[in-house]
């Protein structure tokens, strides 16, 4: 498990997975919109008219590009490690019953629409998605209307590649049936 947030004071314990659940159950995030990474609540952003327009057109075509052979999660949780569950606009996860095995632990890629929240989504975020060995992390960059693209996770939290897209092909790598025409995605 990665360690908590590097700037955080070194007295800090960290909220785990298990006891965020405990206190859903209580109600205790009611009427709030959170999500837990790096053992810390993080309070989500309201999505924007940019941000909120490109999740529908986004589900539609991931969900016709990667067919049957896959899952697309849109806004759900992933379990990235003890201290971190975010939740991501999507997950493009294997095909499997997520109903019986819960939140899922294992996406093969996580995509971020952001906007005011791009420091956040390009540094804690992608540490934990990297530590969690998903394979690959897209970061939709609304205002540079770009993709960040992360591959090659490491268990210490890094990428072994990140580039910066903004128009031709992209392909996944971990979901080989996934390529887009970025400039067409980006076209909003």
């Amino acid at each position: 498990m990665l360690a908590p947030s590097p700037t955080l004071p070194e007295e800090f314990r960290p909220l785990r997975v298990d006891e965020y659940h405990q206190l859903i159950e209580l109600g205790v995030f009611e009427g709030t919109k959170v999500e837990l990474v790096g053992g810390v609540l993080v309070e989500m952003s309201p999505q924007g008219p940019a941000h909120f327009g490109l999740i529908p057109y986004l589900n539609h075509l991931l969900v016709s590009l990667v067919g049957d052979d896959y899952t697309v999660s849109p806004q759900g949780p992933v379990i990235a490690d003890e201290i971190s569950e975010p939740e991501p606009d999507f997950a493009i996860l294997t095909k499997r019953d997520t109903r019986r095995t819960g939140k899922p632990t294992d996406a093969l890629l996580v995509i971020e629409v952001s906007n005011s929240s791009l420091r956040f989504d390009l540094g804690e975020k992608a540490r934990r998605y990297a530590g969690a060995g998903f394979g690959e992390y897209w970061v939709i960059d609304v205002q540079d209307r770009s993709i960040h693209v992360h591959r090659g996770p490491r268990p210490d939290g890094t990428w072994t590649a990140v580039e910066t897209v903004r128009e031709g092909e992209l392909q996944a790598v971990a979901v080989p049936p996934l390529h887009l025409d970025v400039g067409d995605l980006l076209d909003f």
